[in-house]
Formats: structure tokens, sequence, C-alpha cells
């Protein structure tokens, strides 16, 4: 009986584990400055939540701006560098405005860093959600600077704002409940196989 109880609590503590990984989500929120004065937030999930959705392989990118601020969908719009083009090449697919396709960097960065997505046109959107196919964030993607139409642009009505990191890698609620029925069966059967039997 002992030895059915233990392959059981074994099997749980496995299962676990297992499904554990496919429930974490790396989460990295930007803060969109221009000069010392914040303008936005942006996102990016692994898997998707919030404004759009992913699969495992993908990143959910979501960009709010404050205020009368807006993300300028015209010329380079946004680039990544780091952990992106894993299994191949990383795209933009599921834009809530438009569409972003490889292109010149402008203003966001060293086009020999960072890969870059633009567009043409005049559009202006107060939210801009999207997905970055084939990317990875756990082991670091860098945003460079984004495009975006502000009264606070020294130079015109459109410019560049850099993003400052705020936060990395947040587990979600899920895996750690998930992480914690683990535990308690663990706990259980170390309870039970030391405590006198009556």
């Amino acid at each position: 009986m002992r030895n059915k109880k233990f392959l059981i609590s074994a099997l749980a503590i496995i299962a676990t584990l297992a499904m554990a990984p496919g429930l974490w989500a790396d989460t990295i929120t930007d803060n969109l400055f221009l000069a010392s004065t914040q303008v936005g937030t942006l996102t990016l999930t692994q898997g998707g939540t919030g404004g759009c959705t992913a699969d495992a392989t993908s990143v959910c990118v979501d960009i709010t701006m404050s205020g009368t601020n807006t993300v300028r969908l015209g010329g380079p719009v946004i680039g990544f560098s780091g952990n992106i083009n894993v299994n191949g090449t990383s795209m933009i697919t599921d834009a809530s405005t438009g569409s972003l396709s490889l292109g010149a960097c402008g203003g966001i960065g060293n086009k020999s860093v960072f890969t870059c997505f633009g567009t043409t046109g005049s559009a202006t959107a107060s939210t801009f959600t999207f997905v970055l196919t084939n990317a990875e964030i756990s082991t670091g993607i860098t945003v460079g600077n984004v495009h975006v139409g502000s009264d606070l642009c020294p130079e015109g009505a459109t410019c560049f704002a850099t993003t400052t990191p705020t936060s990395s890698i947040v587990p979600e609620p899920s895996t750690l409940g998930l992480m914690g029925t683990g535990l308690v069966a663990i706990g259980s059967f170390a309870r039970r196989r030391f405590l006198p039997q009556l």
C-alpha cells in the first residue's frame, strides 16, 4: 500500500514539474520617456496575455501611451535586440492597427544591433499591440526607441521615446499555485510516512 501511495505522489510531483514551464510567463515592462517625462508603457509577455495572444515561442508586445501621446505608425516604429530570430526569422503578426515589416532603424538605434520594424503612412494609436514571432524574452530582449507623436517632441510632432526597463520575469499566479500543490503533496506523503501508524 505504501509503495502505491509513493508512486502516486511521485507521479503528481513529476506532472507538476513537467507542466510548470508551460505556465510560466516571462514579462518585461519598460516605461517610455521623452526627456524626463513618462509618455507611455511597453509590456512584453512570452506566450501572450493582456493585449494580444501569442504561442509559447512568440512574444506579445503591448504599448499603451498616456494622455494625448500616441504611437506613430509611419517610418521606423520599434526595434528589438537580444534573443529574437529564435528558430527562424522574427516577424510581426496580429498588429492591432495596420502592419509592421522589417525596415530601416532611423531613430530607433544602430541597425547592426537592432532588428527594426516599420510601416508607411500617417496613422497614430493611443494603444498598439502585436505579436513578435520566434522570440524568447527569458534570456534577454532589449527594446529600442519607439516612434511617438507628442507635444513634447523637441523638433515637430513626432520623435523617438527612449525605453527604461522597470521589471522582468514575473511568474503567473497559476504557476505558483501548481507548484504549491506539488509541495503540499510532498509534505503530505512525508508526514504519513514518518508518523507512527495507529
